[in-house]
């Protein structure tokens, strides 16, 4: 598993997708949602604000930074919703076929 990646070459590069995620990101949302239900996604990003703002010696200990992983969480949250609508509106496949159709991107 990757963690971040401080090289300013991948500071705006995808560093987890495959190269056929990068083709076809749809492939992304298709795997998180089988993976994950959105009400799930929801409670545990809300679990893990709750303890990055509340725990003793947090990361936040100031108030712009507490606003800060709010306003991320917010983001985070209205993003994997949008994933969500864009992999439900997507037709289902056709019976025998796997493949997802090519997003341009």
């Amino acid at each position: 598993m990757r963690t971040c990646n401080n090289h300013p070459y991948w500071h705006n590069q995808p560093m987890r997708l495959t190269e056929e995620e990068k083709q076809n990101p749809l492939l992304v949302f298709k795997e998180f949602f089988e993976c994950f239900h959105l009400n799930d996604v929801r409670d545990q990003l809300w679990n893990w604000l709750v303890e990055v703002v509340s725990s003793p010696n947090s990361i936040s200990s100031e108030p712009l930074e507490r606003s800060n992983h709010f306003y991320l969480y917010e983001k985070i949250e209205a993003l994997i919703e949008a994933c969500y609508v864009m992999k439900s509106r997507q037709p289902p496949p056709l019976q025998n076929e796997d493949v997802t159709p090519v997003v341009a991107i």
